[in-house]
């Protein structure tokens, strides 16, 4: 099963990684993450410690998806 993988924000700021399964299901996160740090999201360590926390967010409209620019580490 592939997992899909994204960055949300908290209403507190606080942005997470965060890993869920092909129907929205959480199974793991990785955060609170640095906003002036952010790395690719293959490169967290999502843990599933952290989902019931996530998921309780999410359904209290405390959490949602962003998309930030990354720079690119690589040389062009």
């Amino acid at each position: 099963m592939e997992a899909v993988k994204g960055f949300w924000q908290h209403t507190n700021g606080k942005i997470y990684a965060v890993k869920s399964d092909t129907f929205g299901k959480i199974i793991g996160g990785a955060g609170p993450l640095d906003p002036d740090d952010l790395h690719d999201l293959d490169d967290y360590d999502y843990k599933p410690a952290v989902t019931g926390w996530l998921a309780e967010a999410v359904a209290q409209h405390k959490l949602h998806r962003i998309n930030p620019c990354i720079a690119s580490s690589g040389a062009e």
